[in-house]
């Protein structure tokens, strides 16, 4: 995926961050590290369950063929392997692949059975050279190729279980007594088959990791506003129309809030446009900081217009919130000579507390933030209203 303009994204974004950063050690900062693996997780889920799929009819064949070419009692050794250990193991993953509650754990999982089944075939292979029966020893090439490129394991997953299952295979021949130049040629092209492993597996995260990368940098495009990086208009209605949906189902209470900047016009008149993008800066981090919960969100409305939503907190504690909220605002200092509310720069806010019902919409409870507002610019600025439906302002 290309990536954007990067002149065009919020210079808070950390996918910004990190694609400035880099990431040769495939791993970037925490939450975000958090966030690519459920992503990985989500791209590659598919591929894991075709590839186990195939994987599980693969063996199948194995053992049909095993079962007719191999002698008594190499076949009986053989097939409990496969039928005890690889098919179990397999299918238990392709099934783990349908729980959504598993789905951050699909690495672990694919990884453990990789490994299991690379031992597993590095034990069919043992058996075989111990009954003295030509078995191809290639089969463990085929098996690390595989769970390399067709199983979706990330870059140390995989080579985890590539190089623990060269190293099995050697100690298996090595403790059976393969000739020196065979066992040297075969472990080889076993180790050639890990480094190329490696080389491509790694290319494949590196491109999986930079698509991540430019899938949330255009997702900051279109739901981010460019000067302060809280959601545009666009995106927060989209957020408080799910929300208010939710709370309908639960009956649970929302707090929406309507917020301006106190004599904003003045001030960019009084000090310049380039100081006022850095005050609605300044303003919307404070904003940002007091909705840190999942179904919180706050956004940039317009011009010096913000909005926000908080889910299923008491009136009282919404109320505590956006008293911080100002406080905080007017804590910043940022001196205002042409403000009637104070001498630096302070907010106004109103908001709307109410459960949602049938015949309501968001829309209605922005409109009664905006009311609430208003009444908070009639009583002076630099304080919060709240109003609830047919009451009075609080």
């Amino acid at each position: 995926m290309k990536l954007p303009h990067l002149d065009w994204v919020n210079q808070d974004s950390p996918y910004l961050r990190q694609h400035q950063r880099g990431f040769r050690g495939l791993s970037f900062d925490d939450e975000l590290e958090q966030t690519f693996k459920r992503y990985h997780a989500n791209v590659f889920l598919r591929r894991m369950r075709w590839a186990l799929l195939v994987a599980t009819l693969l063996a199948l064949l194995f053992v049909l063929l095993d079962a007719i070419n191999l002698p008594d009692p190499l076949r009986g050794q053989i097939l409990a392997l496969r039928l005890g250990v690889m098919q179990p193991l397999l299918l238990l993953a392709w099934v783990a692949t349908y729980r959504r509650g598993l789905r951050d754990h699909l690495q672990l999982i694919g990884g453990t059975v990789a490994l299991f089944c690379g031992l597993a075939v590095a034990g069919v292979i043992g058996l075989a050279r111990y009954h003295n029966f030509a078995l191809p020893y290639e089969g463990i090439i085929l098996v690390t190729v595989f769970f390399y490129f067709l199983t979706g394991l990330r870059f140390i997953t995989a080579v985890l279980c590539g190089w623990l299952t060269f190293v099995a295979y050697l100690a298996v021949e090595m403790s059976l007594g393969l000739a020196g130049e065979l066992l040297l040629s075969n472990a080889l092209f076993l180790a050639l088959a890990n480094i190329i492993g490696s080389v491509g597996c790694y290319s494949l995260e590196y491109s999986s990791r930079q698509n991540f990368l430019a899938h949330g940098l255009l997702q900051d495009l279109a739901e981010k506003d460019f000067l302060t990086g809280l959601l545009n208009r666009r995106a927060f209605t989209e957020r408080a129309e799910r929300s208010w949906r939710q709370a309908q189902r639960e009956k649970q209470a929302l707090g929406v809030v309507m917020m301006d900047v106190d004599f904003f016009k003045r001030y960019n008149d009084h000090y310049g446009h380039a100081a006022g993008d850095e005050a609605l800066r300044q303003v919307a981090r404070v904003i940002g900081e007091h909705a840190r919960r999942p179904l919180d969100c706050t956004a940039r409305y317009g011009g010096e217009e913000f909005v926000g939503i908080w889910y299923n907190l008491s009136e009282e504690q919404m109320l505590a919130i956006l008293e911080n909220l100002r406080r905080g605002i007017e804590a910043l200092g940022l001196a205002h000579a042409y403000s009637d509310a104070a001498p630096v720069v302070t907010l106004s806010i109103g908001l709307a507390y109410l459960t949602p019902q049938p015949h309501q919409g968001p829309e209605d409870a922005l409109r009664l933030a905006d009311v609430a507002l208003y009444l908070a610019k009639e009583q002076g600025r630099n304080c919060v209203v709240g109003k609830k439906p047919g009451g009075l302002a609080d």
